[in-house]
């Protein structure tokens, strides 16, 4: 069953609430499922360490590495105690969280962190955690230096018209070993036709 955490005796101030709000939306990142359409893969991070995030990108492909994590409880109650008024700290747990809900919206994108390593689920089912996520994040307000440099690389490599089309065309012709084959096939018939043409232009002279 899906739990609830409610933080009644842990409500941050709203001048610093508000203060770290402004500035934490200057880049948002899309969902997994639409980050790998755009050419970008997962990777669990060497460390456990929340901070080692990062992001790398060669051509048209990029390299999202996250450090793994188990939601459970103890998740919850730590991100309880940052919420806390007198607790002064990065928001580190709680920064992360919003971070991974960025990339969550569906059980697709939950069972995707799972696969790479990154989430290991022990609350629920994927949609379960999916929902959880998408609710969690609504009086949550991460830092906004900690991950402000791989938001920004994330978000100019999507922004980025050349990996688009790359991504469309890749998505369209390698997204099966079909449509690979096919694709191939078209490519092999247009170059056989144009070694045909040279030979015949080359033979009449």
């Amino acid at each position: 069953k899906l739990r609830r955490w409610c933080f009644p005796f842990c409500i941050e101030h709203e001048d610093r609430k508000e203060e770290r709000t402004k500035r934490c939306h200057s880049h948002t990142i899309h969902n997994v499922k639409e980050l790998k359409k755009l050419g970008i893969s997962l990777k669990a991070s060497e460390t456990s360490c929340l901070t080692d995030i990062s992001f790398n990108r060669i051509l048209f492909v990029g390299k999202l590495c996250l450090p793994p994590i188990s939601v459970d409880d103890s998740t919850m109650n730590l991100i309880a105690y940052e919420m806390c008024p007198d607790f002064h700290n990065d928001f580190t747990v709680t920064s992360y969280m919003c971070f991974l809900d960025l990339l969550i919206d569906e059980a697709e994108d939950v069972k995707d962190l799972r696969d790479a390593g990154i989430l290991y689920n022990r609350l629920g089912s994927d949609e379960e955690v999916a929902k959880l996520f998408n609710k969690m994040n609504t009086g949550l307000v991460p830092s906004p230096i900690i991950y402000s440099g791989v938001k920004r690389k994330i978000h100019d490599h999507c922004k980025n018209t050349w990996i688009k089309h790359f991504a469309q065309g890749y998505h369209t012709y390698f997204r099966s070993p079909w449509t690979f084959l096919a694709f191939v096939g078209a490519i092999t018939a247009l170059l056989l036709a144009a070694l045909q043409t040279y030979y015949t232009i080359h033979q009449q002279k």
